[in-house]
């Protein structure tokens, strides 16, 4: 019978197909399928006995198969799926396998490994999801083998991810071994030669007033077009010599070392100046006299003056201290605080300053010496007092005033390391911290009052911080009767010392909540009065028992 049964099943497959085929095939396969039709070719994807369709379909898409082994792309990304949860078929020629998720306009590239940005975002998929672009050997030898269909023009994969895989070098060559991103970003190709780093990339750093010069000035010759762009060379200049780019004005009378005269700030000196050294005279330049410029010194009415004085710095410089500084009794020139590398910083140090009457320390010492030394933009070198409250405002009012000794009241609690750091002991107070008050910060206690914040004559009893829970029913009792600074619960309640029922026997054992009730007239537990006959708690049975 069961051989029959096969001959006849057989039968069918191979001399009726067509019928077969009407009566067991979903529809028609997808046009890149279309070539698997047929009820001899349903073997070829489908197992037999099984709906699972993965594992035959990586046998043919084998560029995918490797991609999954090594965890690499968007399905080397995706947890255990069967590949028909994303591409159906026997849905009609003409019918789209591949689902979106939500859409292929929304679809998130970076779960292929490669995120999208800037300009990036703004493209359609099609602008770089082109056959022409694709140079993954495996796609490239896949679709070799597929000549009945046109795998390329339908693939997404197989792109590289390199900028050169898809933008043309227009540069020819010339930064083969450096990235595109050290240059240019995904926003703007153009935005590269305003954040180059010339200085730091080149073999000729930037200075003075070539900082300020477009690169076409120095760049002038251009490469060879590369479609429609066409950009300037910018390997293989010659910059040795200043002549390499520059007029030489002077026809080779000062030879060719122009910086001997000139600097690359400016040309623009007088001739004379320009080739003077300055080194030969009474006054060699140093430090940021060397950034003068000639005429600064030299003026048009004592042009190079063999007999201009600068024996002093206020020969030439304006005393910006006012003369504070100036006395008889002591050496007062502006060498033992300035040099000429500069005004600032001044020479002044922390080791000067501990000879003053106010040598610095704590957070004082990181403080610019113009934090201080300024008021109403004018220079400030002399005080009557030398306390903080010169300096510093005090945010608590007059309420310390009283504890004033010479003008220093604030050291009393306070250090210059920090105003948080304080020498207050709160042991010194009639309120000693202890237990969980040890713990709390000031700001729990002492409350602003008219926006002060208020630390003399505060509230010392309980009930001026704390919620009376008790419905004032202990309304003479001084709350550490019973509770402690530590915890808020009764340790050990002494029933027979504080109440007038001592408890002994089995009441001894009791819990407190099985005499003490819930009173929805107070809201809370009741403790007093509390009816403590035996009769108010025990009836006649409770006895026999």
């Amino acid at each position: 019978m069961k051989i029959k049964l096969s001959l006849l099943i057989l039968n069918i497959i191979l001399f009726q197909p067509l019928a077969l085929e009407a009566q067991l095939s979903p529809g028609a396969l997808a046009e890149a399928h279309a070539h698997l039709s047929g009820m001899t070719n349903c073997l070829s994807c489908h197992s037999w006995g099984s709906k699972d369709l993965s594992p035959k379909c990586l046998e043919c898409h084998t560029p995918l198969q490797s991609r999954i082994s090594e965890g690499l792309g968007y399905h080397g990304h995706l947890k255990e799926q069967e590949c028909t949860s994303c591409h159906s078929d026997h849905m009609d020629r003409d019918f789209e396998m591949i689902h979106w998720e939500p859409s292929q306009k929304d679809f998130d590239h970076q779960s292929t490994g490669y995120k999208l940005e800037a300009k990036h975002l703004d493209l359609n998929c099609q602008e770089c999801h082109k056959s022409e672009l694709i140079i993954a050997e495996d796609v490239l030898e896949y679709a070799h083998s597929q000549s009945s269909r046109d795998v390329l023009a339908a693939t997404f994969l197989g792109l590289g991810t390199k900028c050169s895989d898809c933008h043309a070098d227009v540069h020819l060559n010339e930064f083969k071994d450096q990235l595109c991103q050290d240059c240019h970003n995904q926003n703007n190709w153009k935005t590269a030669k305003e954040s180059y780093d010339h200085d730091l990339r080149t073999k000729f750093p930037l200075k003075g007033a070539h900082k300020k010069v477009e690169c076409e000035k120095c760049h002038k010759d251009v490469q060879k077009s590369v479609g429609k762009f066409q950009v300037q060379k910018f390997v293989g200049l010659k910059f040795d010599l200043c002549t390499n780019c520059h007029e030489d004005k002077h026809k080779g009378s000062f030879g060719n070392n122009c910086l001997k005269c000139h600097t690359e700030n400016t040309f623009k000196q007088k001739e004379l100046a320009g080739a003077f050294n300055h080194q030969t005279t009474r006054y060699p330049l140093v430090g940021k006299h060397t950034l003068v410029h000639c005429d600064k010194c030299h003026t048009e009415k004592d042009q190079f003056k063999p007999a201009s004085s600068f024996d002093q710095c206020s020969d030439c410089h304006v005393d910006y201290h006012k003369g504070a500084f100036q006395k008889p009794e002591r050496e007062t020139t502006c060498e033992q605080c300035h040099n000429v590398r500069g005004f600032f910083p001044a020479l002044f140090g922390v080791k000067d300053h501990a000879k003053t009457q106010f040598p610095l320390d704590g957070a004082h010492l990181a403080q610019p010496c113009v934090f201080c030394h300024n008021k109403n933009d004018q220079p400030v070198y002399h005080w009557n007092k030398l306390n903080c409250i010169t300096c510093h405002e005090t945010v608590h009012g007059e309420q310390f005033k009283r504890y004033n000794q010479d003008d220093k009241w604030c050291e009393s609690c306070h250090i210059t390391a920090a105003w948080s750091n304080l020498l207050f002991d709160h042991k010194n107070t009639q309120f000693p911290l202890t237990g969980k008050h040890a713990e709390l910060i000031c700001a729990n206690c002492h409350k602003p009052v008219q926006d002060v914040v208020a630390y003399e004559n505060t509230p010392i009893p309980c009930g001026k911080c704390h919620d009376d829970r008790h419905a004032n029913q202990f309304e003479n009792k001084d709350c550490k009767a019973c509770h402690t600074t530590d915890n808020w619960k009764i340790p050990q309640f002494q029933h027979g010392t504080l109440t007038e029922f001592p408890l002994d026997g089995q009441h001894d054992k009791l819990a407190c909540g099985q005499c003490h009730k819930y009173d929805q007239g107070l809201k809370t537990i009741r403790f007093k009065p509390i009816a403590h006959a035996c009769q108010d708690c025990h009836s006649f049975k409770d006895f026999r028992e």
